[in-house]
């Protein structure tokens, strides 16, 4: 199966952090590395053919840090004129998609998850896509991000985004594994009116309203999404506290 890791790396860091200057939101230091790496970390746990980082607004930055490959894995840069959302941003990465796609947001940290996991789930299964997910006993992470309900066997049934209230414990992260087919399912996803763009949730939605294979898969172990100065916070803590014990463990 032929895999490409799709990065959505346009926006810009300003909210995050105002030292940024408005520079890729990717870019800015965690635990002294780019955030970006982080997510190129994930990404490589999987048998990877190409990756497509997806950048807007001085993307060269990105390019000039991270080259023409990642751990030996070619990257090509795409750029996203204008800010029209995570769908779209992810849509321009067809032309480079062959058999099925990864998606991780470039603003998210994981450490210690299943993404190699996902790739052998859809390659053993019938599976035309999987939803990242965690379960968290901090309801208000799900209402910033996206809930969803699944069937006993774990498949789909229901995706929302920014809940008002959290009905389970399921939260929706920002890592996703589609076949091909979900850039058919884009095109034919209306456009929200309050919006002006593509919804991504929206997308797997209409993948599963009309019986695609979708599934939930849990993901496990650590997750911020990186969006306001306290989760920048929470995350160097928690980077802090995993150095720490390895220190101690050696």
């Amino acid at each position: 199966m032929d895999v490409t890791l799709t990065i959505p790396a346009a926006g810009r860091g300003t909210r995050l952090s105002p030292k940024n200057s408005g520079g890729p939101k990717v870019m800015i230091p965690v635990g002294g590395r780019p955030l970006l790496e982080f997510v190129l970390e994930a990404g490589i746990r999987v048998p990877l053919n190409r990756i497509v980082i997806v950048i807007g607004v001085g993307g060269e930055q990105i390019q000039g840090h991270f080259g023409t490959s990642y751990h030996g894995v070619p990257i090509l840069y795409v750029t996203q004129p204008e800010p029209l959302g995570l769908a779209h941003a992810v849509s321009m990465s067809e032309r480079y998609v062959t058999d099925a796609m990864l998606v991780i947001n470039g603003d998210e940290i994981f450490l210690d998850n299943r993404h190699s996991e996902m790739y052998r789930f859809i390659e053993e299964s019938d599976a035309d896509g999987l939803v990242g997910f965690l379960r968290t006993s901090e309801t208000e992470r799900i209402q910033i991000g996206y809930g969803m309900d699944l069937e006993a066997d774990g498949r789909v049934l229901k995706l929302v985004e920014k809940p008002k209230a959290a009905w389970n414990d399921i939260l929706g992260v920002g890592t996703w594994f589609v076949r091909r087919d979900f850039f058919e399912f884009y095109s034919r996803t209306r456009i929200s009116e309050t919006r002006g763009e593509r919804d991504f949730v929206d997308v797997l939605q209409l993948m599963v309203d009309e019986g695609k294979s979708v599934y939930g898969f849990d993901l496990k172990g650590e997750f911020i999404n990186l969006n306001r100065p306290e989760d920048l916070t929470r995350a160097e803590a928690l980077l802090g506290r995993r150095a720490r014990a390895a220190g101690v463990l050696r």
